[in-house]
């Protein structure tokens, strides 16, 4: 017993030992290993002995293992003194980003399948929108870590929200056309 006991805590010792941070990509795969250096458009990840350098429009998020560590700090102390960067991520999505008729027809003619696809699939980034690069006045910060995650979440919640509703669109034109079904008594039997 006392041997299973010093084998579980060492188990346990060596797993929280080699805990690191993790880096979640926009595909939704996730590494685990050590951001070393965030620059303004890139992520540099030290993984299983290898150097990465990730484009910043393709990181999803990043769980820094130790609050204290000084890539965390730096990196913290740059968007609390620049929050406007989010907010203006937020609004560049809310008033540029577009797809939302597009998004609500294929709610209409697919349904939930579509919600669930938008909701899998949906990158949406500022470069790649046609109104948001042609309008917005914040082209020098599209590539900013806090601006892309600002921008995507909104613009990607205004996506979905579009999906759900060509999606309950559909449901009420299926109920209106069929009407809803009818009650099944229930027979008992003695």
């Amino acid at each position: 017993m006392k041997k299973l006991l010093l084998t579980l805590i060492t188990s346990l010792f060596v797993m929280v030992s080699f805990a690191g941070d993790v880096l979640t990509l926009n595909n939704k795969m996730a590494f685990e290993g050590k951001v070393t250096k965030i620059k303004g458009c890139a992520v540099v990840f030290k993984a299983d002995g290898n150097k990465y350098t990730v484009p910043a429009s393709e990181v999803f998020s990043i769980q820094f293992e130790d609050a204290e560590d000084k890539v965390y700090t730096k990196f913290m102390d740059i968007a609390q003194n620049n929050p406007s960067n989010c907010l203006q991520g937020r609004l560049d999505a809310q008033n540029y980003h577009g797809k939302r008729g597009s998004q609500f027809i294929l709610g209409a003619i697919f349904g939930p399948l579509a919600v669930g696809a938008t909701a899998a699939s949906a990158n949406p980034i500022p470069s790649k929108g046609r109104d948001t690069y042609a309008m917005s006045v914040n082209q020098e910060i599209f590539n900013d870590p806090m601006y892309l995650n600002c921008y995507r979440k909104k613009a990607k919640s205004k996506l979905l929200g579009m999906t759900a509703l060509g999606s309950a669109y559909q449901i009420i034109v299926i109920l209106l056309l069929f009407g809803p079904p009818p009650l099944q008594s229930r027979e008992t039997y003695p």
